[in-house]
């Protein structure tokens, strides 16, 4: 390797780039030796990693193939690449610097999760493990550790007490934090029995006021003690049955890459030859197990960590803050010594919202070991507009947020509504409706709340769980049935009747009836459910149903004999039944009927997604399984990153936890009241809880609270000991939930809004919590806090007892559609009309005309792999789209997407598809059952023939890219296996590359067809990248048949449009 030969300013000025800060400089022509950047939010590391890599290049310190780039997400590793191939193309083209290159070397850029499996697949043999073993999703792993609790004895369910979803989650958690720490099951057991043995005849010794607190901490240690080595048994259970399935998750991939490492010099060897030059981005989130590979892999090498302490926010998945503090230790030569580096100056945020957020890092840095400069502001940056809003109420809070946000966006502007928790945002999406102001739910939790979705989740719940009483309510005072708040009591007191009733109806012995109602058991007691079947199948003359009104009666009958119907069909295909649910409920109609509600349609579609994805992955899928994966599957994703992208105009609603690595122009923050932002205190986790690693156990134990119930020797003493742990604890909450507010207002790029009110549902008022206390103290705001509410009462309370309850659907238009109904049923239709004949004639041939001419409502989401069909048989697709049917998944299909998954995995180069691999809790991955015997045969012939192909050998720029494409008024989803670069005579070109598991084209009609697909995919990439359409090529490779097919001619845009218009009537937009 030479010596420096081009700085990093010739070097940005030579490529057309804007010249490094003195910082950024720093950090790009850094010497080869292990160093830390510390990287405020919106510093532009990204830019400066990607500038580092080719400066290395350029001045021949390293060659390309010899990087390593890692992070979280695939769009962060996706962004990076992309920028590193870009510029070293440019600076081989440019000839800037005489450079020996191989084309199709590229910089390896990827994520930890996709790195550690790498180590997985290619070593796993040499520790007896399968390397093509199947990767568990999430809806997987949390339909097999539930069954591991099903299983389990009944003496152990009922010896912990716990519902079945507490159970399984408890698996899970403990299960993956033994991987995520390298923890010892068996010392894991030994300590909780140390526990149990030194507490379980511990004296009380209280004097007097110290004996509840010192009863509660006692209490909680024996529950420890008592059920750890219960839970860690079944975690080996979980564990055992992924092995003895050929399944494994993400969280394993790490452990056991770490295991490979430990025990086989070998390897460790191999990585350190092949990568030279290693960069670790978002360093604050890596976890235990993590930390420990890469360590074990590059220590002593050049490591260039960038990271911020003071954005480390997923403590709760693994990640801890202190991590960062500790580079020194895991590959340097010592802490002290540790070269840093600071990039300080925010190319994102205004003054105003910088000056904010350092007001709120002040007390986070003065704790941090290593040097965190104060982020300032780019020279040319504006004063931007942080404001405060403090209110009375609720929803005077959400008026003004709405209000705010009415004045500052418009089609071009990004915005978001940014909450610590998504309960509680009903005023606020109220008001932005009141107010005219779009706004979007993000991700999972959102589509779980839009109307007809609850109606539909409620249906799905009362169809499977007999106990489902609040869900049952809300469809029967729904529009569909309409019961009256009267007759829902006369089915309580029918309900109440029945469970003081056997199965002849007659009355219990008070002894039996004593016994349930001392019960533990809530499933003995009355259900609604029950009382609705029961309605249905009494007679007429039953003395019990007086209590109900002769319409709620038949209205109720109607309701029970229809989910009895539904219920009848439980044992279907999950989807299939969802399809019914819908159909019988008439919610697809109304989704189109109903102008209001213009997202109920595609919510309907989206629905679709989680569900197909929990299906896939199910050999043994259940209305159940699926009910008890959807909450925890909306818990999950409402605290991981969101990978939706900004949507102009439209207000985005999410968690601060989910817009980690995002921005907006504007935005609002509500809810900054004490035991909201920050949250209450009690609300801080540890480990003296039920499923939880102890703290001993834990890779950072050394900058964790501890608990010495060691040295107690009374209920006293260890209640003591244990409020000195707690306060511990909720310190270090304090300074988390202190990080989750300077994320928040760091993501605004030019205007900010902070909320407060008072009172919303509490007795006691809440006053501005204590960051904005801060802030306001420091001048922020230009005005002081109100010091206390105007009411000394909640104001909220007597509206709240007069709340009308069930909403009337029609409202304010009752009396109008109720007079226009009667007239319309009073009319004789007998009554010869001037216009009877032409009707006849109207109707006549509204029946003939072709199927294909009909209003029919397009979806809003199409697949590009469906287009085809819209042209080529337009009468089939409108036929299932008036009543779509549902269509069982076929093994071919589940064969492909198992081929598809493993073809991106194996990809070195991350794609730019918006999922999170940074854990499994944050990857809607692919999901598939074990396989028969023939697919799995057919599955390592597909591979197989894959390492023969062209394909093996090149590295694509993306893999599985997704991009959405507006065509009229829907939108055509178009999922790109592959971009490849490809060398052309006019100059620099790309290449789109469709994999198939099934039969090539039979003819050219069949290809012709075909081709659409690849002319969207066309046109998606040009749009996406900005790459001249005229400059991508595209192909198929029918993998079966090894055999690569390059269409002659490809549609243009034009061309899709003018057929896209002559099926559906309409020019796309």
């Amino acid at each position: 390797m030479s010596e420096f030969q081009i700085s990093a300013l010739e070097l940005a000025e030579r490529l057309g780039q804007l010249p490094p800060t003195e910082e950024q400089q720093a950090i790009i022509e850094a010497p080869l030796e292990p160093a830390l950047v510390i990287a405020g939010a919106g510093s532009g590391k990204t830019e400066t990693m990607a500038n580092r890599v080719v400066w290395l290049i350029a001045n021949g310190k390293v060659n390309i193939n010899e990087i390593l780039g890692m992070t979280f997400t695939r769009k962060a590793a996706g962004e990076l690449g992309e920028r590193i191939r870009k510029r070293v193309a440019k600076l081989v083209a440019e000839k800037i610097v005489p450079l020996d290159m191989d084309e199709l070397d590229q910089a390896t850029v990827t994520t930890y999760n996709s790195f550690a499996n790498r180590i997985y697949s290619q070593y796993a043999v040499l520790i007896g493990r399968d390397p093509d073993a199947t990767v568990l999703g999430e809806a997987a792993a949390w339909q097999l550790a539930r069954s591991i609790a099903r299983e389990g004895t009944g003496e152990v369910l009922s010896d912990l007490d716990k519902s079945l979803d507490v159970l399984t989650e408890a698996i899970l958690r403990l299960s993956r934090a033994i991987a995520d720490n390298v923890a010892d099951p068996a010392e894991i057991v030994s300590f909780a029995r140390s526990l149990d043995e030194h507490t379980v005849n511990m004296p009380l010794d209280v004097p007097g006021s110290r004996k509840s607190a010192a009863v509660d901490a006692w209490v909680k240690a024996r529950e420890v003690g008592t059920t750890l080595p219960v839970l860690v048994d079944l975690a080996i259970q979980f564990s055992e049955a992924k092995r003895r399935q050929g399944l494994i998750e993400y969280s394993d991939q790490v452990a056991l890459a770490l295991e490979i490492c430990h025990r086989f010099d070998s390897v460790v060897a191999d990585f350190r030859s092949q990568f030279k030059v290693v960069l670790l981005d978002e360093y604050q989130d890596t976890s235990v197990v993590q930390t420990k590979l890469l360590s074990m892999l590059f220590a002593q090498t050049p490591v260039m960590a960038v990271g911020d302490p003071h954005q480390s926010i997923y403590g709760w998945r693994g990640a801890s803050a202190d991590n960062i503090e500790q580079f020194g230790a895991a590959f340097g030569a010592d802490v002290e010594n540790t070269r840093t580096y600071s990039l300080s100056t925010s190319w994102r945020n205004p003054v105003g919202v910088l000056a904010a957020a350092n007001v709120l890092v002040t007390p986070l840095t003065a704790k941090t070991q290593v040097p965190v400069e104060q982020l300032r502001a780019k020279p040319d940056a504006t004063q931007g507009e942080v404001e405060l809003s403090v209110t009375e109420t609720i929803y005077d809070e959400a008026d003004a947020v709405a209000q705010w946000l009415k004045a500052r966006i418009n089609e071009e502007t990004t915005s978001a509504m940014l909450c610590r928790s998504l309960k509680g945002i009903e005023p606020f999406k109220r008001a932005l409706d009141e107010y005219g102001v779009p706004y979007h739910v993000v991700g999972l939790g959102g589509l779980l709340d839009e109307p007809v979705i609850v109606d539909l989740v409620c249906t799905l719940r009362v169809l499977h769980d007999a106990t489902a009483d609040s869900e049952l309510v809300r469809l029967l005072t729904g529009a569909r049935w309409a019961i009256a708040p009267k007759d829902i009591v006369g089915l309580s007191e029918i309900s109440k009747w029945m469970s003081e009733r056997d199965h002849r109806q007659q009355r219990l012995t008070d002894e039996v009836r004593t016994a349930l109602r001392n019960s533990v058991v809530s499933e003995d007691g009355a259900s609604l459910v029950d009382a609705l079947d029961f309605v249905v199948s009494a007679p007429e003359s039953h003395s019990v149903l007086e209590k109900l009104s002769a319409t709620g009666r038949t209205r109720l009958k109607h309701a029970g004999e229809q989910i009895a119907r539904l219920r009848r069909r439980v044992g279907v295909d999950l989807r299939e039944l969802v399809t019914i649910v819908q159909q019988e409920l008439l919610l697809d109609i109304e989704a189109v009927a109903n102008e209001s509600a213009a997202t109920a349609l595609s919510s309907l579609e989206a629905f679709m997604e989680p569900l197909s994805a929990y299906v896939d992955g199910e050999d043994r899928a259940t209305l159940g399984g699926f009910l008890s994966w959807l909450k925890e599957a909306e818990r999950r994703e409402r605290l991981s990153p969101q990978s939706a992208p900004a949507e102009p105009g439209t207000v985005q609603i999410m968690t601060i936890h989910g817009a980690k690595g995002l921005e907006w122009d504007v935005v609002a923050i509500p809810r900054m009241v004490k035991d909201e932002l920050p949250g209450n205190r009690t609300r801080a986790e540890n480990w003296v809880g039920f499923g939880r690693l102890p703290f001993p156990f834990r890779g950072d134990a050394m900058h964790l609270p501890v608990f010495n119930w060691r040295s107690a020797t009374t209920q006293v003493e260890l209640g003591e000991s244990y409020d000195a742990f707690v306060e511990e604890v909720r310190v270090r909450y304090d300074d988390e939930q202190r990080r989750l507010a300077y994320v928040a207002l760091t993501r605004a790029k030019h205007s900010l809004l902070l909320s407060a009110s008072f009172w919303a549902t509490q007795v006691t008022p809440r006053p501005p919590g204590i960051f904005v206390q801060e802030l306001a103290a420091a001048g922020i705001f230009g005005h002081e806090l109100p010091e206390a509410p105007e009411n000394e009462a909640n104001p909220l309370g007597d509206d709240e007892e007069t709340v009308t309850w069930p909403l009337d659907p029609l409202g304010s238009r009752r009396d109008v559609v109720t007079r226009a109904a009667e007239a319309v049923y009073v009319a004789n239709p007998a009554t010869p009309t001037p216009w009877d004949s032409e009707i006849e004639l109207l109707l006549t041939e509204r029946d003939k005309r072709n199927i294909a001419d009909a209003d029919i409502p397009l979806p809003e989401r199409i697949p590009a792999s469906r287009f085809k069909d819209f042209i080529d048989d337009p009468q089939a697709v409108a036929k299932s789209l008036r009543r779509p049917l549902p269509e069982r998944p076929f093994r071919a299909t589940a064969l492909g997407t198992l081929f598809h998954s493993w073809v991106e995995e194996r990809s070195t180069v991350s794609s730019h598809i918006d999922l999170v691999d940074a854990h499994p809790d944050e990857l809607d991955g692919v999901e598939a059952d074990s396989l028969v015997s023939a697919d799995e045969q057919t599955l390592r012939s597909l591979k197989e023939t894959f390492e023969r192909s062209q394909w093996a050998t090149r590295k694509p720029v993306a893999v599985e890219l997704e991009v959405n494409v507006p065509f009229g008024n829907s939108i055509i989803i178009c999922k790109i296996d592959a971009i490849y670069e490809v060398e052309g005579s006019d100059g620099q070109r790309f290449e789109i590359v469709d994999w198939k598991t099934g039969k090539a084209p039979k003819d050219a009609a069949d290809l012709e067809l075909k081709q659409f697909q690849l002319a969207l995919y066309r046109l998606a990439y040009a749009r996406w990248s900005g790459v001249p359409a005229e400059n991508i090529d595209a192909a198929f490779y029918f993998v079966a048949e090894d055999k690569v097919i390059r269409p002659e001619r490809i549609y243009s845009e034009s061309e899709l449009e003018e057929r896209w218009s002559s099926v559906t009537g309409s020019m796309p937009r």
